[in-house]
């Protein structure tokens, strides 16, 4: 006989043997014993659950010679016929490839007919929500006024892909995912049946990556098993050397680097990886994953309920965590979640997780921590001596102007600090966003408008930042940064522009330009020093009319 792979060798026969499903088993049970049987079933689920073996068993249950009973014999014709899938009223009919309307019409004719010799004929059409609209339509009419000896049960990994009509004539059992600890246990039973030596590590670690799914995981110790070959015993180590599976050390060492900061331990972390062999989306989701386990340590006080690795290994991430605040860990979860996610769609894998660990390990401070840290600056700043410490290390996405900051007032230092803090927080919500902040300079606070500064030649990233719908998610971060309402006011500098010799052309600059400003993307504000009142200048009043404005401040002199 030709070797039987171990999900069909294992594959439940009985409701008895259905594992991780105990409450759709029951729930078919007692339908049975009831006699209360419905003509359309509908089992929803993820892949490898159990739902077409649970329909197989139903079927059996229904016709079984010695039925309708809970539990079918398996010894009677009727039942081994439709374990064998040669049974001639027990048909499984494929979603995918028997699609279209002509092969539901002919299963429409061939409803007519009674069963040939069992109780009731059943048909159980797998991934059903791959037929067409056509198909859904012709079947409709067969659920609507079914023969009394008929009976569906459709298996579906996309509920919401069948149409309510089909839906609402169907009994609904949902089928949910398995425990890893669920699994474990079943894969253990079965490498005692097969005299397999495997550690628990190695057990463990295939339940993780079956990800629920109880087919994945048999599929995946047989492929262990072919690989080790007859006698050897299955570790840890070889199972992740097959799957592609980060081991637990290096993930460690991937988040102390991480908690240290340390970016060239980083790299050549990333480089050891790629010479084991790893794949670099995995390891992106394994190190997701890490993290996830680090919070469980650090906020559990039994993480072992909740962790699925040795109690030595958890004892590791709880001393390696004990030290790092709690926020800071919710902080690397997401923007490895947004890293995990840029990983599944590029062409440059390295690049990408290069530049995204590189930018979770910048530091991490608060925002609470920042918001004490800028008050005590303004105490500083109001006459008291005090050094205060560094708030945070300069962002590489933040302008600075070499000049301004060795002629900007001691009193200023707080303002440009909170806005790097502003651009920061943007940066995690709109990089692109941030990236436009990082060339202006912050210029003035005046009551709640703050005014921004743009060179001449950065026109588009102005024009980006006074967009309404961006305008309107920096002023919101801003607001909580600086505790009052803040409006943003952004200016063109008009003594800063690309020299001519780049340029090729000649640069004409006026004397005693005046500034162009814009707030919150529409109400216009004159600079320059003069008295004379502009309501009545028609060009005044028709740059108003155009974009909406208003005069916030008028200086304009007489005669100019």
């Amino acid at each position: 006989m030709s070797y039987l792979v171990l999900a069909r060798k294992y594959r439940p026969q009985v409701f008895s043997d259905v594992i991780g499903q105990e409450i759709v088993a029951q729930a078919l049970q007692n339908a049975i014993t009831s006699g209360k049987i419905g003509q359309a079933y509908l089992f929803s689920g993820p892949r490898g659950v159990g739902k077409t073996t649970a329909a197989r068993i139903f079927a059996k249950a229904l016709n079984c010679k010695k039925g309708p009973t809970a539990e079918p014999d398996n010894t009677c014709q009727l039942c081994q016929e439709i374990t064998e899938g040669n049974s001639l009223d027990v048909l499984e009919i494929d979603g995918a490839s028997n699609r279209g309307i002509d092969a539901i019409k002919a299963l429409r004719e061939n409803v007519k007919f009674s069963p040939s010799y069992a109780r009731y004929k059943i048909y159980i059409i797998d991934e059903v929500h791959q037929l067409s609209n056509d198909g859904f339509n012709a079947l409709l009419k067969t659920l609507e006024e079914p023969p009394p000896h008929i009976i569906f049960i459709f298996a579906t990994t996309e509920p919401q892909s069948i149409p309510e009509t089909i839906l609402s004539r169907c009994q609904r059992f949902s089928f949910k995912l398995i425990t890893a600890a669920v699994i474990e246990k079943h894969l253990k039973t079965i490498a005692a049946k097969e005299k397999i030596t495997i550690s628990d590590e190695a057990l463990n670690i295939i339940s993780q990556s079956a990800q629920g799914s109880m087919r994945d995981a048999q599929s995946t110790l047989d492929q262990v098993i072919s690989f080790v070959g007859a006698g050897q015993k299955i570790e840890g180590q070889t199972v992740r050397s097959i799957l592609g599976i980060t081991s637990q050390e290096l993930l460690l060492k991937f988040s102390g680097s991480i908690f240290k900061q340390a970016t060239k331990d980083l790299l050549a972390l990333i480089s050891e990886a790629q010479e084991q062999g790893l794949d670099l989306y995995q390891l992106a989701k394994d190190l997701h994953g890490h993290f996830r386990n680090l919070v469980m340590a650090k906020i559990s006080a039994q993480p072992q309920e909740l962790i699925t690795l040795s109690l030595e290994a958890i004892q590791a991430l709880k001393d390696q965590v004990d030290s790092v605040p709690e926020s800071a860990l919710l902080h690397y979860i997401e923007l490895l979640e947004i890293l995990e996610r840029d990983m599944k769609y590029t062409d440059q894998p390295k690049i990408v997780l290069e530049i995204g660990l590189l930018r979770i390990a910048r530091p991490y401070i608060a925002i609470d921590e920042l918001i004490g840290r800028l008050e005590a600056l303004e105490k500083d700043s109001s006459g008291n001596n005090t050094v205060a410490k560094p708030l945070v290390k300069k962002s590489p996405l933040f302008k600075e102007d070499p000049v301004s900051e060795q002629k900007a007032a001691p009193e200023n230092t707080p303002l440009r600090q909170q806005w790097n803090i502003v651009l920061e927080e943007v940066h995690k919500k709109k990089p692109g966003l941030a990236a436009s902040m990082g060339q202006a300079r912050v210029k003035d606070l005046t009551g709640t408008i703050l005014t921004v500064e743009f060179d001449q030649q950065d026109k588009f990233q102005k024009q980006t930042i006074e967009r309404a719908d961006n305008i309107k998610i920096i002023e919101a971060i801003a607001r909580q940064i600086f505790q009052i309402p803040i409006k943003i006011a952004s200016i063109t500098s008009a003594g800063s522009s690309i020299p001519a010799e780049l340029t090729g052309e000649e640069e004409i600059i006026l004397a005693d330009e005046p500034e162009e400003t814009v707030i919150n993307g529409g109400n216009l504000q004159a600079t320059a020093t003069d008295t004379a009142p502009a309501e009545g200048d028609p060009v005044v009043r028709r740059v108003l009319d155009i974009f909406g404005g208003e005069i916030v401040h008028n200086n304009i002199k007489k005669g100019e």
